[in-house]
């Protein structure tokens, strides 16, 4: 249970349930945590815990186990937090029977579905129509992650999401720089939708640095700011 730290719904109350594995890297984002298997230093995205199997995943054996986890968390709440889907990338499993009997059980108790999305899986929503009722927060890698254009752009991903979705935008962790604002409009040339600009930052400290240069960026260019509030409050720690 935290806030939703980013993007359009900041500040909104949310529980959060983060799935195992992500098809990306993304080791040029020069993240690094120490394996508890090897003692080996890895390197990759600031979800590093949620994508390297040298860290342990729980395995889930039915929808009802995940169902728990968020009716208890929603039991003593004056209003209904949303629900973020996230990871990894948590759309490597949307064609999961469990996962899909959990998704269907959250909208028919009217809970708000988000899913924080690297936006490079394929959803065929003509055969999974439960992700029309879904919010899809996109987090369309740059090069600065260290992937090939192939990898982090799926075009038909992006227009199936847009068209089909009940809401979805584009979140992006930025520096500034213009050859981002160069990234970004490629992205859009491909599939239109509203931006937010976040600043680069694994800890406060960093977030602090580049902040002011994100949001003159945004006003700059006409997009969307956004503050990575959880950063803000509780720094490096993890769990909130």
């Amino acid at each position: 249970m935290s806030i939703q730290g980013e993007g359009k719904f900041s500040g909104r109350l949310a529980i959060f349930l983060r799935f195992f594995g992500c098809n990306l890297n993304c080791k040029g984002f020069g993240v690094s945590e120490i394996s508890p298997k090897t003692g080996k230093i890895l390197q990759g995205c600031d979800t590093i815990r949620a994508v390297n199997p040298d860290f342990e995943a729980k395995i889930i054996k039915n929808e009802n186990e995940l169902l728990s986890i968020v009716e208890n968390y929603s039991k003593n709440l004056k209003q209904k937090a949303i629900i973020v889907i996230t990871g990894g990338e948590p759309l490597l499993h949307h064609k999961n029977e469990i996962f899909l009997k959990f998704i269907n059980a959250l909208i028919s108790r009217s809970y708000e579905v988000h899913f924080e999305s690297n936006a490079t899986i394929f959803i065929d929503f003509s055969r999974y129509e439960i992700y029309k009722n879904c919010y899809f927060a996109l987090s369309v890698k740059l090069e600065n992650s260290g992937e090939s254009r192939a990898k982090r752009i799926n075009e038909k991903a992006l227009i199936a999401i847009k068209q089909n979705a009940k809401d979805s935008f584009y979140k992006f962790v930025l520096t500034g720089s213009d050859d981002e604002k160069r990234q970004i409009d490629e992205i859009l040339s491909i599939c239109d939708n509203d931006v937010w600009c976040m600043p680069l930052g694994a800890n406060k400290a960093e977030l602090e640095k580049n902040a002011l240069k994100v949001a003159n960026f945004a006003i700059k260019y006409g997009f969307n700011y956004s503050e990575r509030v959880h950063i803000r409050l509780w720094d490096k720690k993890e769990g909130v």
